[in-house]
């Protein structure tokens, strides 16, 4: 049951209401808010609580990580009328444009992060160094949710291209895109006689260099705990695919090992099944098939989804 006096009194704050726009835009920490903000922590962390007790930010924890970000499901109709009503006037809340220029930046520096890392990488082998099964097993595994022949398959952050010549066993054309100009080169050279079937993108996987409808099958294997924005890749992705195309995922369940952060650039630490069940389900993909593979006692399993555009 919602509380109105508390709900309203939570929204009735310069700080709190620039604190919601900027959640409602993806999962943010103390630190990248405090940049953004320009506040001292225990301020921040005082707005954020009382957000927290009307139940219009929610957190999850990544190790030593806390994430916050609104809450996109909340349970009460006031709470989510409110929310829809600040993302429809966010233009007119104060601080609009500086506030977004400070997001920009964060986003910016997780990208950095991301690129300077595999930019450095001269081994493809160390591109899975560490993970609880090695590259040639779960890009077997990526492959065998792929099921009949596609047109036009579409590989999210292709790295080194090492999946490359399974998916042009399924497919007559793959669109490789990947964020590191290093990377597309090491692929480019991985295709060998199959690269005359390959298209090379350079570009963010937030904001794919791909038309709408080009693709009638996506996949991303082991890249979005990687990624700034993970839901909105798969958003993305939805774009991309032709009507009843399909959605193939395979990536890490959540885990603690913070080892992960520096040894593979990991910005998330895995993520819980019904969390990428939800993002699938709110951007109109079906979910055909999910599993998790890997003993239970293991530090790092694997999920994989198959889902499919409407």
């Amino acid at each position: 049951m919602d509380d109105p006096l508390k709900v309203h009194k939570a929204l009735a704050d310069e700080t709190r209401l620039r604190l919601v726009r900027l959640l409602s835009q993806g999962p943010l920490n103390v630190n990248e808010i405090i940049d953004i903000l320009h506040m001292g922590q225990s301020r921040i962390s005082r707005h954020l609580k009382i957000l927290a007790e009307a139940e219009l930010v929610t957190n999850r924890r990544e190790g030593t990580w806390v994430y916050y970000h609104a809450n996109t499901q909340p349970t009460g109709n006031l709470r989510s009328e409110m929310l829809d009503l600040l993302r429809r006037h966010e233009h007119d809340l104060p601080f609009h444009k500086e506030d977004l220029q400070g997001l920009e930046g964060v986003v910016e520096r997780r990208h950095a992060q991301t690129r300077d890392f595999f930019n450095r990488v001269d081994d493809p082998e160390q591109l899975h160094q560490g993970l609880p099964l090695n590259g040639d097993s779960y890009r077997q595994i990526a492959l065998s949710l792929m099921q009949g022949r596609h047109h036009t398959v579409l590989d999210l952050g292709t790295g080194a291209g090492l999946l490359l010549s399974g998916l042009l066993e399924k497919a007559e054309h793959v669109i490789a895109v990947d964020s590191s100009t290093k990377m597309l080169e090491m692929a480019r050279h991985t295709a060998g006689e199959g690269v005359t079937r390959c298209d090379f993108r350079l570009g963010d996987l937030a904001h794919l260099p791909v038309a709408n409808g080009e693709v009638d099958a996506v996949m991303a294997c082991m890249v979005l705990h990687h990624l700034s924005n993970p839901a909105g890749t798969i958003a993305e992705a939805q774009r991309a695919l032709k009507p009843g195309g399909e959605l193939f995922i395979v990536d890490l369940r959540k885990h603690e090992d913070e080892s992960f952060r520096e040894s593979q650039a990991d910005l998330w630490l895995g993520f819980e099944p019904n969390e990428i069940e939800r993002w699938l389900k709110k951007h109109d993909l079906d979910l055909l098939d999910a599993a998790i593979i890997g003993d239970s006692g293991r530090s790092q399993q694997l999920i994989t989804f198959r889902g499919r555009k409407k």
